[in-house]
């Protein structure tokens, strides 16, 4: 949990609820020239919940008072399994001078605007006959009238992982992993073999985002690769509050 001199400290029991989860606010820090809200989560939160997409970084976040303020965001903090924290340094322009004292001096309502709200596309894209060895992939599949394709196929003595998505680019524009919740598939071959998920991860310099599958496959197998989900960043804004007393 952040550690933050604070001058006040609220008490807050408030929720936001998702599809398969909910964010519980329980306390207010509020410090010199800023605040910290922390929370936790209840169930299996997804990016498809705005806020919980907002807190891991995949949707933008602004926060603004009754007065029309908006506040600098320092930090955020929303993974399953921690303290979900939400942390402010001062305000924007045009009110962006250094705040001293109590900055939520006279606030009762905070919103929390969420913009680029994420969207489901829950079909399968499958990619069929790929061969069990390393090196790059010009495999493409079509779903729901989107084009996914995958990069490239790494085959290691504990697994092997297939790079699915061009690191800092949005073509197609879709987050593709919902840590630690996968919307992969296990992957299977031709052989009758089952490869669970084992999760994502960075290999080398490369510039690929990897999903890594266990075991390692027999030399002469043929992989099929399932993607089961994607979430499409759309122009739709979602707008939550939080009431102080």
């Amino acid at each position: 949990m952040p550690s933050t001199p604070s001058i006040r400290t609220i008490q807050l029991d408030q929720r936001w609820t998702g599809e398969k989860a909910s964010l519980c606010f329980y306390e207010m820090r509020i410090s010199d020239g800023g605040f910290l809200v922390l929370g936790h989560t209840v169930g299996e939160p997804s990016v498809a919940d705005p806020w919980h997409a907002a807190l891991r970084g995949f949707s933008s976040l602004r926060i603004l008072d009754e007065r029309g303020h908006m506040f600098a965001l320092a930090q955020t903090d929303g993974r399953p399994g921690h303290a979900t924290s939400v942390r402010v340094d001062g305000l924007l322009p045009p009110n962006q001078q250094r705040a001293t004292g109590g900055l939520l001096t006279g606030v009762h309502q905070l919103t929390f605007q969420v913009d680029n709200v994420l969207e489901t596309v829950d079909v399968p894209w499958t990619f069929e006959g790929i061969p069990a060895r390393s090196g790059s992939l010009a495999s493409t599949t079509t779903a729901a009238g989107r084009e996914l394709r995958l990069y490239d196929l790494v085959v290691k003595p504990d697994g092997f992982s297939v790079g699915f998505m061009e690191l800092g680019t949005y073509l197609p524009p879709f987050v593709g992993i919902r840590s630690p919740y996968n919307e992969f598939a296990p992957a299977r071959d031709d052989k009758g073999n089952t490869y669970p998920v084992v999760g994502p991860e960075r290999i080398g310099s490369s510039a690929l985002l990897y999903m890594k599958f266990a075991p390692s496959p027999p030399p002469d197998a043929n992989l099929t690769i399932t993607l089961d989900r994607i979430f499409v960043s759309t122009d739709r804004t979602w707008r939550g509050s939080l009431f102080l007393p």
